[in-house]
């Protein structure tokens, strides 16, 4: 069958374009012009000492192998807002667990222009954001790969170990930042993407300490829960000279609803189960550092040294946690806002994966921008207040090799996909939160015709179809489109859709039913098996019908003259679609046009030209709304034909 240029994406978009300006909604859109930020210390716990031994410094930052950090974070909320319960995100930034600079980047830490941009947005949507600072500190220069690879999952577990804290302190003070406790969210950019896709999975020991990837050659795990703590914060060794992890209070829930990163991969999708947390992911397709889909991770140099074996990328997770059922409350919805609309066209994109395709073939984090001047011109790096001092031109060189994976880095640019990325993500929050408004679109089902239903129609029949479906909602602003699809499609590229407004029933002819089919390869008197769905969309959301029906159409010929013989494709509407007026137009070998008629999808006569006697004729259409019309046209032979126009 020949596919409907009209496809499923086309027409939500000219529906949202019909519909015009919308109110904005909280959770969704900017709601607020400023944000509030305030710095506060959320926890303090033991952490690897990146100056531990060195000389040159004051000995008391250099004696022990571990030392209490005090943990940060950057509180933005919304200016002027009454509310007494937001949802709270934990925002965790990049940087490979060490500072700026000396991680070979001038990024890594809360203060991020990237990390302040999405906070930012985000709390002017409504949201509490806390951009945290996590323990950081691992041995990068170690020689061998197992001992690369141990430094990096206990970096990643502390910082996991963090976020949770940080869950919990927000727990015990949400009243003051008037949090609703059950609406918590936790994002990551880069790093901080593996941080969170792991705290979504991560739930149990084996998950760690019987994963064949996380067990020294000896075969102990490189993370033992016994000493380090579990992956919320609980237990572990903190006597002196072991002091690994002040337990957290086990009384206050570190749980959350929803994860979701930019960037990152998950150290093993073999943590995924259905217990895991919801999922959402942007992701650049060619990111040259977090693979996309499955592969390994690498340290940079000449002799690259695999420190992440078979980790996966959104391209791999969303997929797998959509099929798990793991997303199944966000994927109720079909998201009709830009960013989701183009993430739909990218090539094996699913729901909740946003893959983005950038300029340059080997870019990982487009989001980012940082000054260049100042970071050729800085001369240290900072740790526990102390400004250390860098190599000659190691902030050069940071800013330069940061540059060879974002030549095109700018802060308009870096804004931009910010900005995508929160469009992505702040529906999908909303959705699990259970915050859509006005907006949602509860389930609803198909009436008739019932499902494995049989209908006969024939061209010259009157006789009427009734189609019926309950409403997703009884607020106003809902649309509905009738569909048609193969019975092994999903709807998402249907071979018809008819848009039909806010309303629970169509009615349309036989006549009309068959000239809808017109353009498909359903022979006369041939039962052709077809599935039919609806689907509700409003600004923000579409949802379709529980579930779909299969309806068994045969096209009736009501005699074997010339009247039967199809012309279709020997006639052509130009332009199409049309604004002004259109041309119809009949092959010169078949007949001349004697008749044109112009219906709308119900079927109701909307013009009428006779007596045209030539092989084509200019239509105005000035008095016909926007929307799609069937052409029919009676030739001088007796034939007809049909074809549809779309009318912009």
């Amino acid at each position: 069958m020949k596919k409907n240029v009209l496809n499923m994406l086309a027409l939500t978009m000219l529906m949202l374009t019909m519909a015009g300006a919308h109110a904005q909604k909280r959770y969704i859109d900017e709601m607020f012009s400023s944000v509030n930020k305030q710095t506060v210390e959320y926890d303090s716990n033991f952490a690897l000492n990146l100056l531990y031994g060195k000389v040159g410094l004051p000995q008391q930052y250099t004696a022990t192998p571990f030392f209490m950090a005090h943990l940060m974070c950057d509180i933005y909320s919304p200016a002027g807002d009454n509310e007494a319960k937001r949802p709270l995100i934990i925002l965790a930034h990049t940087g490979s667990y060490l500072p700026p600079y000396l991680n070979g980047q001038p990024t890594g830490s809360k203060d991020d222009s990237s990390i302040v941009e999405v906070a930012t947005k985000f709390a002017k949507r409504g949201y509490v954001v806390a951009a945290v600072n996590y323990r950081i500190g691992w041995n990068a220069q170690a020689q061998e790969q197992k001992d690369l690879q141990e430094g990096l999952i206990k970096a990643t577990y502390r910082a996991m170990q963090d976020m949770r804290n940080a869950i919990r302190f927000f727990r015990r003070n949400a009243a003051t930042y008037s949090i609703d406790t059950a609406k918590i969210a936790v994002g990551g950019q880069g790093t901080g993407g593996y941080i969170t896709l792991a705290m979504a999975t991560v739930s149990k020991r084996g998950d760690l300490e019987s994963n064949l990837k996380f067990l020294r050659d000896n075969a102990s795990p490189m993370v033992n829960a016994d000493t380090l703590g579990d992956w919320t914060g609980i237990g572990g060794v903190n006597a002196f000279p072991y002091t690994f992890n002040l337990s957290a209070d086990a009384s206050v829930s570190s749980d959350f609803k929803i994860a979701f990163n930019y960037g990152g991969a998950m150290g093993d999708s073999a943590w995924m189960k259905p217990t895991s947390k919801p999922m959402v992911s942007s992701h650049c397709t060619r990111d040259p550092f977090a693979p996309y889909n499955t592969g390994n991770v690498n340290l940079p140099g000449n002799t690259p040294i695999t420190v992440i074996p078979n980790a996966s990328g959104g391209g791999d997770v969303i997929p797998k946690a959509n099929a798990m059922g793991l997303n199944t409350s966000i994927n109720k919805y079909r998201y009709n806002d830009f960013s989701s609309v183009r993430a739909l066209k990218v090539p094996g994109a699913q729901n909740n994966l946003f893959g983005l395709e950038t300029a340059y073939p080997a870019e990982g984090s487009p989001w980012e921008w940082w000054d260049t001047a100042v970071a050729g011109n800085t001369l240290t790096w900072s740790y526990r207040g102390l400004p250390i001092p860098l190599s000659p031109g190691a902030g050069r060189t940071a800013s330069s090799n940061s540059l060879l994976t974002n030549p095109y880095m700018s802060a308009t640019r870096g804004r931009i996909y910010c900005d995508s990325i929160v469009r992505f993500i702040s529906p999908r929050l909303a959705t699990q939160f259970g915050l859509e408004g006005t907006s949602v679109l509860n389930e609803f089902n198909l009436l008739s015709p019932a499902n494995n239903a049989s209908i006969s129609i024939k061209d010259d029949s009157t006789k009427l179809i009734v189609i019926k479906w309950e409403k997703a909602s009884a607020n106003a602003g809902n649309t509905y489109s009738f569909m048609f699809d193969m019975p092994t499609g999903n709807f998402s590229n249907p071979l018809v859709s008819i848009p039909v407004g806010d309303k629970d029933s169509m009615v349309m002819t036989e006549k009309i039913l068959f000239d809808n089919l017109a353009n498909f390869n359903i022979g006369l008197n041939v039962p052709t098996t077809l599935k039919w769905s609806v689907i509700a969309n409003n600004n923000y959301f579409g949802r379709l019908a529980k579930a779909s029906s299969n309806i068994t159409i045969t096209k009736v010929a009501k005699n074997t003259s010339v009247n039967e013989l199809n012309y279709n494709n020997k006639m052509t509407i130009f332009p199409n679609p049309a604004s002004s007026s259109i041309t119809v137009s009949m092959d010169r070998n078949v007949a001349n046009i004697s008749e044109i008629n112009i219906f709308d999808i119900t079927g109701k006569l909307m013009m009428n030209v006779n007596g045209v006697n030539a092989s084509e004729r200019n239509i105005e259409l000035s008095n016909l709304n926007k929307g799609i019309y069937i052409v029919n046209v009676l030739l001088s032979n007796g034939a007809k034909a049909s074809s549809r126009v779309i009318v912009d």
